[in-house]
């Protein structure tokens, strides 16, 4: 699987996966994919996958959105919720004959998730056992995609943040509260060293100030806040 967040990025790892969590006990889904946009690739990657098989999520992440008048259609109406009943002809496309009722399922959502300026970058994708869909699952639904958004963006920033190894060591640090003299000593640099770091830390961040820094690294699972560390 083309898994998207790194280990060290326990909190939005567990984010995925308590959004799952929840997502399923709204709606028992048989299968869940949630993607987002790699920037610096120009493709979609998985956030978080549970209960599909690697190729019908290989399919999803290439084929259906990119090539699939079905999923055009979504991107076309993004608030919507629609499902297999209210796509032209889903039923009969390569996707679900090929793909998803194989696999057993009977029902499904795909959703995009849209920025502010309602561009595109993400998607979820859900699949059911059962073919009724009720305005209650609809309107579960709609919460999730309107929860995954900026999960999927968190994901997308972090990947577009470039540390080098040395900057994530000095992020901790500075997370931790220590000042760059603290950082120095521990780190065995010179004050000047960390000092550069700490600048290229901001700029990447593009954070103001080392408070600003430390909020949008925990933001983006780039450290993990003192209630998530893992002894």
């Amino acid at each position: 699987m083309d898994e998207l967040i790194p280990a060290d990025a326990r909190p939005l790892r567990r984010r995925a996966e308590a959004f799952f969590d929840t997502l399923h006990r709204e709606v028992p889904f048989a299968a869940a994919l949630l993607t987002t946009e790699d920037s610096l690739r120009d493709r979609q990657v998985v956030v978080a996958s549970r209960g599909y098989a690697q190729e019908v999520v290989s399919y999803v992440l290439g084929e259906f959105m990119t090539q699939d008048p079905n999923y055009r259609f979504v991107a076309s109406r993004p608030t919507e919720i629609l499902h297999w009943d209210t796509l032209p002809r889903f039923r009969c496309s390569p996707m679900a004959s090929g793909y998803l009722i194989p696999s057993g399922f009977r029902q499904g959502s795909s959703m995009v998730l849209d920025d502010r300026r309602g561009r595109p970058f993400g998607s979820l994708h859900v699949s059911l056992d059962e073919r009724l869909v009720t305005p209650e699952t609809l309107g579960a639904l709609a919460m999730a995609r309107r929860t995954a958004i900026p999960l999927a963006a968190a994901v997308r920033a972090r990947r577009r943040t470039t540390l080098s190894t040395r900057e994530l060591e000095v992020l901790h640090h500075l997370c931790d509260g220590l000042s760059n003299t603290e950082i120095a000593a521990t780190l065995w640099v010179t004050r000047r060293t960390v000092a550069t770091h700490v600048e290229h830390i901001l700029r990447k961040l593009r954070a103001s100030n080392r408070v600003q820094a430390a909020v949008r690294a925990v933001a983006l699972g780039l450290v993990a806040p003192s209630s998530d560390e893992v002894p």
